[in-house]
């Protein structure tokens, strides 16, 4: 499916600048992906085997407000570059999808602290684990989409 943001690709289709947007795809992929890294976290942390979510929490926290900031920055900065604003519309869904699912989940860990494995600490390191992971997915199709 191509771009519908006729704004920016309607004067450069035949300069081919105007990608796919993978939306669809994206959406996917961060699902299974956030599903896999989730179940695999909560795994190793109902067995013991992972015993302080605390600083990946607060990690995962961190990393989500400093990619925020610099999509925004970028975002700001972003119309007089036609490629960068295009791939911006097109994953923007799913980066603030994730953006602030790590954000609420990574604020709830660290406030909770979850150091006993209890159904409440499975439910949050695995929130915190999915949206994460999404996040990651998603920020690797927005550079596929600005390194193509």
């Amino acid at each position: 499916m191509l771009c519908n943001y006729n704004d920016i690709c309607s004067e450069r289709r035949e300069n081919k600048q105007c990608g796919k947007c993978m939306t669809g795809i994206m959406v996917l992929v961060g699902i299974i992906a956030g599903i896999v890294f989730a179940a695999v976290t909560v795994l190793l942390f109902n067995f013991g085997l992972l015993t302080s979510v605390y600083f990946g929490a607060l990690a995962a926290l961190i990393i989500s407000v400093i990619i925020l900031t610099v999509v925004l920055v970028s975002a700001l900065f972003s119309e007089n570059k036609p490629k960068l604003s295009s791939c911006l519309k097109c994953n923007l869904g799913g980066l603030f999808f994730g953006l602030l699912g790590t954000i609420f989940s990574g604020i709830l860990a660290v406030a909770a602290n979850p150091l006993t494995v209890s159904v409440f600490s499975l439910i949050i390191v695995g929130l915190v684990s999915f949206f994460f992971a999404f996040l990651l997915v998603s920020v690797l199709f927005l550079v596929m989409c600005l390194v193509d």
